[in-house]
């Protein structure tokens, strides 16, 4: 992103009169109404980490399927009312087809969604575990087989029992999903070679080319978790109401499903227009819900909240601003910056500005860690220059490169001892080396060496004794260091076996365990042909 052009755009839209300008003022009450939620089933936040509002029970046992007595009895058969239509809806055309049939239905999610201790997932009412329909060997038909594991023959041992994947029943209940559209399905994660078999399967029956492709779409093995070949994970879009509520959809979209986005930005103007109205608690209403819905369409009137005259307000803006997370975000507060007098203020905005986007503004940090008073109001850079100094450096340790090792040097002999700190800790997990290392001493000695080599001094210095880190051994050895205890070692290796593997991969929005997870799979799909000894 080239900052300036962004900044200049944003202060335009700033400038210019709001697309609700023209809209008569808001009432208090009509501001209270605007922030009322459905009283239908809302999913809200993403599937992991999200939760449920008024949500709808899966009966125990319907026309098409049954919910196994493990799920009963930890009480996971609530989803959003979409979720619940889409397993109804789509085990009764089965059965309608395959008279007699009945599918066992696992964990959807808590009556309130959030955390379920067996899922990284069904936290917002819009996935369900649902099983896969078997014959016996004699493909004579079962009804609510348990969740068994079906290999690449496509059976299964059931106890002391062998049973046979059901193609033609399975393959009716992911095509009446997938062509449902109240469902607007995302995912059906199910293993690699039970999707290959259903989509072969699709071929032989001359199903329209439109199902057998969104099919190919939809059906996915998981990349971070288990295989999924003894039961099939739906997973649903956000609807369009929900979304203007705080639904937050997973990438990638489909092609057949509306998400909404014209809906999404109506809403967001609407809420906005709360800012009209004097009661400052109405504003903090306003933009939490914007901050949930990640309402980007009204930035510009997000960012002027950062100058209300109630600190609460203020706040609270800026929380919705990290919490929507666009870039343009961080070019509006840099530009406020030399307006704000308050020292604790603008440091707090600055602060966070990296979380909104550091890697485009790490040349925004070079300038704040070398020239803070180019930045600030004079009044706060006389007060917080060598704290906008330390958030600067931050940025460079977890972003910085190469070049600026040299940039950072002379900060390490700085008058001030957090600033010194704050460049030391920079220069180690920039340069892989342990932090009482003398830098200046070890930069005339390594500066024309590349990362790969910086890491493997920086791995001896801390005794981990590896193979040559460009080898099949040496990523082999490095992969379990990326979930290691010390953070900056976990960027050394990442950063190491970028180099090394030429997988770009971004680790930051990962924890270290599926890090590590991320790495097992893709080496050991890439190790043959990575090109490595």
């Amino acid at each position: 992103m080239k900052t300036a052009p962004v900044i200049a755009s944003l202060l335009l839209l700033m400038l210019a009169p709001s697309a609700s300008a023209a809209e008569p003022d808001l009432t208090e009450r009509e501001a209270k109404a605007l922030l009322v939620l459905p009283k239908d089933s809302v999913s809200l936040g993403r599937t992991s980490g999200g939760s449920l509002h008024a949500a709808v029970e899966l009966p125990p046992k319907g026309e098409g399927y049954q919910v196994l007595a493990m799920a009963l009895g930890r009480k996971t058969n609530y989803g959003t009312r979409e979720l619940i239509d889409a397993i109804t809806h789509a085990t009764k055309a089965v059965r309608d087809v395959f008279p007699g049939s009945r599918l066992g239905v696992g964990n959807l999610g808590f009556e309130t969604g959030k955390a379920i201790p067996w899922s990284v997932s069904h936290q917002a009412g819009r996935d369900g575990d649902i099983g896969m329909y078997a014959t016996t060997m004699n493909d004579e038909p079962l009804e609510m087989v348990p969740f068994v594991f079906y290999g690449e023959d496509l059976t299964a041992k059931m106890g002391s029992t062998k049973v046979r994947f059901d193609l033609k029943r399975n393959l009716a209940l992911v095509s009446a999903l997938v062509e449902d559209e109240a469902a607007r399905v995302q995912y059906l994660f199910v293993a690699a070679w039970l999707k290959a078999k259903l989509i072969d399967e699709a071929r032989r029956e001359r199903l329209p080319a439109r199902t057998i492709g969104r099919l190919e779409e939809v059906l996915h093995q998981p990349t971070d978790s288990n295989p999924h070949a003894n039961h099939f994970h739906i997973r649903l879009f956000c609807t369009i109401e929900d979304r203007q509520y705080g639904c937050i959809n997973h990438e990638p979209a489909r092609a057949w499903v509306d998400l909404g986005d014209k809906d999404h930005a109506a809403r967001a103007r609407s809420l906005a227009r709360i800012f009209g109205v004097a009661k400052p608690a109405l504003h903090i209403a306003a933009l939490e819900a914007l901050a949930s819905m990640q309402g980007s369409e009204v930035l510009p009137e997000i960012l002027l909240e950062l100058k209300h005259p109630q600190k609460k307000v203020r706040k609270a803006a800026l929380a919705a601003l990290v919490a929507i997370n666009d870039p343009a975000a961080a070019a509006g507060i840099v530009d406020l910056l030399p307006t704000i007098e308050d020292a604790a203020w603008a440091t707090e905005l600055f602060r966070a500005v990296p979380s909104l986007d550091a890697d485009s503004l790490v040349p925004l940090a070079r300038r704040a860690a070398t020239t803070p008073a180019t930045l600030l109001h004079p009044s706060a850079a006389k007060k917080a220059g060598a704290d906008i100094q330390v958030a600067a450096l931050k940025v460079l340790r977890d972003h910085g490169s190469k070049g600026d090792v040299a940039l950072i040097l002379p900060l390490l002999a700085d008058k001030n001892k957090k600033v010194a700190a704050a460049a030391r800790d920079a220069l180690a997990w920039i340069t892989c080396q342990p932090s009482k290392t003398d830098f200046t001493s070890w930069w005339k000695e390594h500066e024309r060496e590349d990362f790969v080599s910086w890491a493997k001094g920086g791995l001896a210095a801390r005794k981990k004794r590896l193979p040559e880190l460009r080898s099949k051994a040496g990523v082999d050895a490095l992969i379990p260091l990326v979930a290691a205890s010390d953070a900056a070692l976990r960027q050394c290796v990442g950063q190491a076996l970028v180099a090394v593997t030429g997988h770009d991969f971004d680790a930051r929005e990962r924890t270290p365990g599926r890090n590590r997870k991320h790495w097992e799979s893709w080496w050991k799909d890439n190790r043959a042909s990575s090109g490595l000894r």
